[in-house]
C-alpha cells in the first residue's frame, strides 16, 4: 500500500489564515474575514481522504473560532463603551481623560480618582 506523503496545504492555510485573524483581532473586519476562511479552509482538510496533518485542520478551526470570538467581543465591547459614553468615537479626549472615559459602564463607574 502506498502512502501519500503530500501535506494537506487546505489544513496548513486554515491554521495560517486563523493565525492573522488573531493577531488582527483590532482591526475586526479583517479578522472575522480570516476567522471564517480559516475555520471554512480547516473544514473542508478534515473531510478529505488525505488525513496527513488532520491536527493542523483541527487547529486552525480552533484557532479561528478563537480569532472569530476575540473580534466579535472587542466589537462589543467597543459599542458598549462608546454608546454609554454618549461620545463620537472621533471625539475621544487624548490622556488619561481617555481612560476616565470608557471607564463607565452600565451607568456605574468602575473606577473613581
Amino acid at each position: 500500500m502506498e502512502t501519500n506523503n503530500r501535506p494537506n496545504a487546505k489544513a496548513i492555510g486554515s491554521l495560517v489564515v486563523s493565525c492573522v485573524s488573531v493577531l488582527n483581532c483590532c482591526l475586526w473586519q479583517l479578522a472575522i474575514l480570516c476567522a471564517v476562511v480559516g475555520i471554512v479552509l480547516g473544514i473542508i482538510a478534515l473531510r478529505e481522504e488525505n488525513q496527513r496533518q488532520k491536527d493542523l485542520a483541527v487547529a486552525g478551526i480552533v484557532v479561528g473560532a478563537v480569532g472569530l470570538t476575540l473580534s466579535i467581543t472587542l466589537v462589543v465591547i467597543s459599542i458598549m463603551l462608546y454608546s454609554q459614553g454618549g461620545m463620537d468615537p472621533g471625539t475621544v479626549p487624548a490622556g488619561k481623560d481617555t481612560i476616565m472615559a470608557a471607564l463607565p459602564v452600565w451607568g456605574q463607574k468602575i473606577f473613581c480618582p
